[in-house]
């Protein structure tokens, strides 16, 4: 059987995100939610960046991503300059991008799902599990 690795997270129960064979979905979110808005995407850039590189990856290697705002109208604009400086300026890097609207408990503003395919595909796992 070929084993799903996981990227450990920092709350029981959870992963930063999980590979199978050249496939990684990885998430990034603020690991500090006492930040406004622009503090936690910055750190759900943060943690996203970490989790594809744990998985053997990287944002050029993304091919779809989700991504979950507590207010949209407020936020997207900001996310978007954001998403613009993070993502590069190579179309080719670009993956498939959504953005909705949703409700956060405890203070949480912003997630970011994303799918990747491996730079790194025949790498170590990260947690056979």
């Amino acid at each position: 059987m070929i084993p799903i690795e996981r990227i450990p997270g920092n709350v029981p129960t959870r992963s930063w995100g999980s590979a199978y064979r050249e496939l990684v979905w990885a998430l990034g979110m603020s690991d500090d939610f006492s930040l406004d808005f622009a503090g936690q995407a910055a750190r759900a850039f943060a943690a996203l960046d970490t989790g594809l590189a744990q998985a053997g990856t990287n944002k050029t290697r993304l091919i779809s991503v989700q991504v979950y705002l507590e207010e949209i109208d407020a936020q997207k604009p900001v996310f978007d300059a954001m998403w613009a400086d993070w993502v590069g300026a190579d179309p080719a890097h670009w993956p498939m991008r959504s953005c909705v609207q949703v409700t956060f408990a405890g203070g949480n503003r912003i997630e970011i799902l994303a799918t990747a395919i491996r730079t790194e595909p025949n790498r170590t796992p990260v947690d056979d599990h």
